[in-house]
């Protein structure tokens, strides 16, 4: 960061000011994340950079939900969402359909949220996009569960954990495989669930959030005690 700010690149230091917020709210360091942020957020407008811009107000409204802020969150991901959608950003305008979709969901339209994320799995399935469809298909299961349809959510995951699997993204691998597990646990598959929690364990250790490596330790030694 000292070096870019010696060169005075804007630019790289908006970016380098991402890169530290996103690792400070995986530290649950929330409030000093959305700090950066916003200083990143001011350097876009600064700039003129409207995709940028964009972006960061997703990251900005998804601190803003794990707030419980989701009316916040709400108006700044249909801010992003309309800066896609005039910029012809169709992987854009997929990504933040699928946020907008959880946040709905949150508020209990379902109904609303199902059908947005229906239309990024769409759109990313037609863009020939696996990250994106896999973040869609994550998305989907997530409303499967709220609305109790188990078996639906189950194939969601699955194919979402599958793709994440194939691309070695071990964030999605992580977050995907901790829903995948409680559902395989759920229809009696211990040893298949314990596999997919430690990897999810470990995982998250690798990238630096040990709160959700935690989280992740006691669902193992909860599935691995005897049962009666």
């Amino acid at each position: 960061m000292a070096v870019i700010e010696s060169l005075g690149d804007r630019r790289s230091r908006a970016s380098a000011l991402g890169d530290i917020a996103r690792l400070r709210a995986q530290k649950g360091e929330v409030g000093a994340a959305l700090a950066l942020h916003q200083e990143r957020l001011a350097t876009h407008e600064a700039l003129g950079d409207r995709r940028s811009r964009a972006i960061t107000l997703g990251d900005i409204a998804r601190l803003r939900a794990q707030k419980s802020e989701v009316d916040a969150a709400l108006a700044l991901q249909q801010e992003a969402l309309a800066t896609c959608e005039a910029l012809g950003d169709r992987r854009g305008r997929a990504v933040t359909l699928s946020d907008i979709a959880r946040l709905r969901a949150a508020k209990g339209d379902v109904d609303a949220a199902l059908a947005l994320s229906k239309e990024a799995l769409a759109t990313c399935e037609e863009m020939d996009d696996p990250d994106g469809k896999a973040n869609a298909l994550w998305s989907i299961a997530q409303i499967e569960l709220q609305q109790q349809k188990a078996r639906e959510a189950f194939q969601h995951l699955a194919d979402s954990y599958a793709i994440y699997l194939r691309l070695g993204r071990l964030d999605g691998i992580c977050v995907v495989g901790m829903d995948l597990a409680r559902l395989l646990s759920d229809q009696g598959k211990r040893g298949e669930a314990l596999e997919i929690l430690a990897r999810s364990r470990d995982g998250f250790r690798k990238l630096g959030r040990p709160q959700d490596a935690e989280r992740a330790e006691k669902l193992i030694q909860s599935l691995s005690a005897p049962h009666p």
